[in-house]
């Protein structure tokens, strides 16, 4: 069993993480070729937008959700692969080993490559003792493991590179873990975190929700984690809509009451 309190300072840590949050992202779904803006003094185009040719509007190249960023406006795909970037933190699955390094599923186009350099954990009390040898343990894996690693390279070439050194990293033991389009993974996370606290709360869960779109949760029963993962694919489905959070803690309530649960 993990330390409670450990989960509790990776979920503060993930709630504080610019890049899940969505605050400014609008609920107005855009087409190819639609006009987002024709201010161009005031905005730039940023992913998923582009100039037309005369320069004087903004429009969208992708389906999807309209965001605007500062002075960036962004359309954010409804769906699409998972694409690395360094930084990230990703749930993945072991696939093969060799003397060198594993192969880790990252749901992602190439599979991850994690060296058994990567996966040191340096173990604070030894390392207190001058010997940095001893400091220096492998996390042992073997395939079918989950580990929670961080992208520490990546480019559209080659596959991604990526390390269990690290605060809250590496394999995890225990829980259930599911898998989202990773373009919703800011509405399971919410405003400031608004949403997973609510999950969390109501459901009595660990969550940890990675930038894969994998999402690993473990619970005080099978009923609490049914509905939890009830909850996560309602809120993928309806991610385009607005109100979403209220109308979740509704619908959780309603089901803790009409099943009985405690």
């Amino acid at each position: 069993m993990e330390n409670n309190e450990e989960l509790e300072q990776e979920e503060e840590e993930q709630e504080q993480n610019d890049e899940f949050e969505d605050e400014e992202t609008l609920r107005e779904i855009v087409a190819p070729g639609e006009v987002l803006t024709d201010d161009t003094e005031n905005y730039i185009p940023g992913r998923g937008a582009i100039l037309n040719k005369k320069g004087d509007k903004i429009i969208s190249v992708i389906i999807g959700l309209k965001q605007i960023k500062k002075n960036y406006i962004n359309v954010i795909p409804l769906r699409g692969f998972y694409t690395p970037h360094i930084g990230d933190k990703i749930i993945g699955i072991v696939l093969d080993k060799n003397p060198v390094k594993y192969v880790c599923d990252i749901n992602a186009k190439y599979s991850g490559i994690l060296k058994i350099k990567n996966t040191v954990k340096r173990n604070p009390k030894i390392r207190m003792r001058g010997n940095s040898r001893e400091s220096e343990i492998p996390e042992k894996l073997f395939i079918g493991d989950a580990i929670i690693g961080k992208v520490i390279a990546a480019d559209r070439l080659n596959s991604p590179e990526i390390t269990l050194a690290g605060k809250y990293l590496g394999k995890k033991m225990g829980g259930i873990i599911i898998q989202i389009d990773s373009q919703k993974v800011p509405r399971i996370i919410g405003r400031n975190g608004s949403m997973i606290k609510m999950l969390k709360n109501l459901t009595n869960c660990n969550i940890f929700v990675a930038q894969n779109g994998r999402i690993w949760l473990k619970g005080f029963d099978i009923e609490h984690e049914r509905l939890l993962i009830e909850a996560i694919y309602k809120i993928e489905n309806e991610a385009h809509t607005t109100g979403l959070t209220d109308r979740m803690e509704g619908f959780i309530k309603n089901e803790i009451e009409r099943r009985g649960i405690k």
